[in-house]
């Protein structure tokens, strides 16, 4: 029986954490539990379809943008946000949806340079408090090792960081949980599942 009202959640993690693999399972598995199943990358696009594109394969290839530039994204972000929150998830919820993030607006924080950000992270982090919030933010989380063994876009260095970069994201954040994703993808899907119908219940009063 799908809940009264739907869940929004937003996935995050470095890259090799397997995000993309778990988002397609996770639709797959819960498409007969909510009325419908919607998925965006990184934010809204105010409403419209999320435009597809070519795979990401050196995220910190171009420059960053001066200070202005990186300001102006940052209000188109927020902005973004606010109206497609009005426009499509708000609605998706209220027909008892499941909303799925593949990154969110809090990404800026841990991975600027991917997003060619060069403006105070102080404000980036007061426009994701001022965004609207998913219900849950589920960070992936492996150990380097398995992460390179998936994707080697980006130096050994900048693994590490992303890693210890999205745990602290999710130590500041009250609706994020850590998952382990290092595990057998029908065991990272299982949880991340539990939690999904656990924030419906939640929502529903249940």
């Amino acid at each position: 029986m799908s809940p009264a009202r739907g869940v929004w959640i937003a996935l995050l993690g470095p890259d090799g954490a397997g995000k993309s693999a778990v988002i397609e399972r996770l639709e797959s598995d819960l498409a007969g539990t909510f009325g419908s199943v919607r998925r965006f990358h990184l934010r809204p696009h105010f409403g419209r379809r999320d435009p597809d594109g070519p795979p990401v394969l050196d995220p910190h290839a171009r420059e960053a943008r001066g200070v202005l530039g990186s300001l102006a994204k940052l209000g188109l972000w927020w902005a973004d946000c606010a109206a497609g929150y009005v426009l499509a998830v708000r609605p998706t919820l209220r027909r008892r949806g499941l909303v799925v993030f593949d990154r969110y607006v809090d990404d800026l924080q841990v991975d600027p340079r991917r997003y060619r950000f060069r403006g105070p992270m102080a404000l980036a982090r007061l426009v994701a408090r001022w965004s609207p919030r998913p219900d849950v933010v589920v960070v992936l989380d492996a150990p380097e090792e398995v992460l390179r063994s998936r994707k080697l876009e980006v130096t050994v260095e900048e693994t590490s960081r992303q890693r210890h970069g999205y745990r602290a994201l999710a130590a500041r954040l009250p609706e994020a949980v850590v998952v382990d994703a290092s595990r057998k993808l029908d065991d990272v899907v299982g949880e991340i599942r539990a939690i999904v119908l656990h924030a419906a219940e939640i929502r529903n009063g249940r």
